[in-house]
């Protein structure tokens, strides 16, 4: 049965800015079966600036993230709100529900140019009404420049008041503390549990995490053993998921920084901890990998300049390579995953199923 609650109290955050505007949002992130967080964010003022005194012909946004924590919610169910008045300030969205059961999501990724494009890829997203969407990072440009974060938001307005949002780091985001506010999110890693399947979201842009080698290297060290700690403690679930920008395996090999040592080191911990598939970004197309038994996806097609599919890895490891705008809806029914990778123009690019090893899922809670 549906939760239909109004959160009056969201009205009253936000019933009057004066002058400062909703730019973004309503969103939800952080869901648990019984709790989430609610946020928008608002344009506070603007700054001028120019090149010379008295010709300021640009402006920059100032931007505030705001939020609300909601208790109290029950597993598995719709819950309706209220974020602020009028029409855009209402929305829904489903909480995780405990247990084996069957749901739908959506990764997609790299929407940091060409609008056109990503509104289009949203838009068919949209249309498939997913409990929830992951983001592979790249979100925006800069994540510095807080005018391109009003326009994110602006394409993606109908998709997140309708379902929850689950991004990672990009390197495009720069590591900016935008990122972390206008998300929750306290550290860049983070994982979560949807049904019976698990979700470890990590960050793949280490250049972006300190000027200096050791302090990247010492994130690196705490990251991966948060990560094996992680995927250790959630082997009951029926599928493990890992999220990051940076892809372990890429065709995409004659640009330097599209190969990332750092996520190659983690293949081992993939492997011992039977994670199901690894979904990534970064490069801008669609590419599967299979080494074994470990599915590795990249999705890039978001909107950013694609980039040309090269050859297939050694080791007959590359299943599938296209040079699209995509996005990759997953379906979980019981103990079966059907991911499907589908073009823009409605093609389907392929299409992957995954069985979960014998195993009882925890029995659901009421």
């Amino acid at each position: 049965m549906k939760l239909k609650l109004l959160f009056t109290v969201l009205c009253l955050a936000v019933s009057s800015y004066g002058a400062e505007r909703v730019v973004g949002g309503p969103y939800v992130v952080n869901p648990a079966p019984r709790a989430a967080t609610i946020g928008w964010v608002v344009e506070t003022s603007d700054v001028k600036v120019g090149a010379e005194v008295g010709k300021m012909d640009r402006t920059v946004p100032v931007l505030r993230g705001d939020k609300v924590s909601l208790t109290g919610l029950k597993p598995g169910t719709t819950v309706y709100y209220q974020a602020f008045a009028g029409e855009e300030g209402k929305g829904r969205f489903k909480t995780p529900p405990a247990g084996r059961a069957s749901f739908k999501f959506v990764v997609f990724g790299d929407t940091r140019s060409r609008h056109e494009l990503h509104r289009k890829v949203i838009a068919a997203i949209e249309k498939l009404d997913p409990d929830f969407v992951v983001h592979t990072g790249d979100l925006v440009n800069d994540g510095y420049d807080t005018s391109l974060w009003p326009t994110f938001f602006d394409i993606e307005r109908e998709l997140l008041r309708k379902t929850v949002f689950f991004p990672v780091l990009g390197n495009h985001e720069r590591d900016n503390a935008r990122f972390y506010e206008f998300f929750d999110v306290k550290l860049p890693y983070y994982s979560f549990n949807w049904g019976a399947a698990h979700f470890a979201m990590i960050d793949s842009d280490v250049p972006n995490v300190a000027s200096g080698s050791g302090a990247r290297e010492r994130f690196w060290t705490e990251q991966t053993r948060w990560l094996e700690d992680d995927l250790a403690r959630n082997q009951k679930a029926d599928f493990r998921f890992v999220v990051m920008h940076h892809p372990a395996y890429t065709v995409n090999i004659t640009k330097g920084g599209h190969v990332s040592q750092e996520t190659q080191t983690l293949v081992p911990l993939f492997e011992k901890y039977k994670v199901a598939a690894v979904f990534a970004g970064h490069d801008h197309n669609y590419q599967h990998h299979l080494k074994n038994g470990v599915h590795y996806i990249v999705t890039g097609g978001g909107g950013a300049p694609l980039a040309p599919a090269e050859a297939p890895l050694p080791g007959n490891i590359t299943l599938k390579v296209e040079s699209v705008e995509h996005y990759v809806p997953i379906e979980v029914e019981g103990n079966q995953a059907h991911i499907r990778a589908i073009a823009l123009d409605g093609h389907v690019i392929e299409t992957i199923e995954l069985t979960a090893p014998e195993s009882p899922a925890p029995a659901a809670k009421q």
